[in-house]
């Protein structure tokens, strides 16, 4: 349940997946499956943690 409400920043999403700023971008173009964005503010995005976690999962289901 907390982790439903936990918002990550571009950083953190990238420190937790291990990729790059420029590959979490063309993840997002290419990946329909990757955790959407939410805009939070003018120019401050988050994503929530509990997508990121479930985008994690789906990735290890698929390379099993």
């Amino acid at each position: 349940m907390q982790d439903a409400l936990v918002l990550l920043t571009r950083d953190q999403l990238c420190a937790l997946l291990h990729i790059s700023d420029t590959s979490r971008q063309r993840l997002e173009k290419a990946d329909p499956a990757f955790p959407p964005k939410l805009k939070i503010g003018a120019r401050k995005v988050g994503y929530l943690r509990i997508d990121v976690l479930e985008y994690l999962q789906k990735q290890r289901a698929n390379a099993a």
